[in-house]
């Protein structure tokens, strides 16, 4: 990690929950984006996984459930970039069939985090760990890692 020196615990959290917790409340998301406001928490990311939150925002769905503009979407990706470490996201690996997927692990491996935190119950959380990297769900950190009750 090159010297490096990250604050309490670094992850990197999957798309789905950088779009669930900037957009939707409450929830296992919106919490982990709180802690990470706070600066309790760092994220590693991507440019591969910063356009896919703008992208995936900028969807007709999220705009119209949301009513995020382009520029609060922008401003949102923004502040993502700003307040986290940022690797290339570009080795090369196969841990799943999605190239998305792949990307986020990608990026883990680079960054070398703690946990990976995803929403994708199907395909990414059932991995459970990568490489030494715990794969958990939102609701797991937040319990377990966070030690946030539900009722907070």
């Amino acid at each position: 990690m090159s010297g490096l020196q990250f604050s309490p615990l670094l992850i990197t959290p999957d798309t789905n929950v950088l779009v669930s917790g900037g957009t939707i409340s409450p929830g296992a998301p919106s919490q982990i984006i709180d802690v990470w406001r706070e600066g309790r928490l760092d994220f590693a990311l991507s440019p591969p996984i910063l356009n896919e939150v703008g992208d995936v925002l900028s969807r007709p769905y999220f705009k119209n459930r949301v009513g995020w503009s382009d520029k609060t979407i922008a401003k949102y990706v923004n502040e993502l970039k700003e307040g986290s470490y940022i690797f290339p996201g570009t080795t090369s690996i196969s841990v799943t069939f999605d190239p998305d997927d792949n990307m986020l692990f990608s990026t883990a491996i680079e960054a070398g985090v703690s946990y990976i935190v995803s929403g994708d119950l199907k395909h990414v959380v059932p991995i459970r760990e990568f490489e030494g990297i715990k794969v958990v769900s939102p609701s797991e950190f937040v319990s377990k890692v966070l030690r946030i009750n539900k009722s907070t």
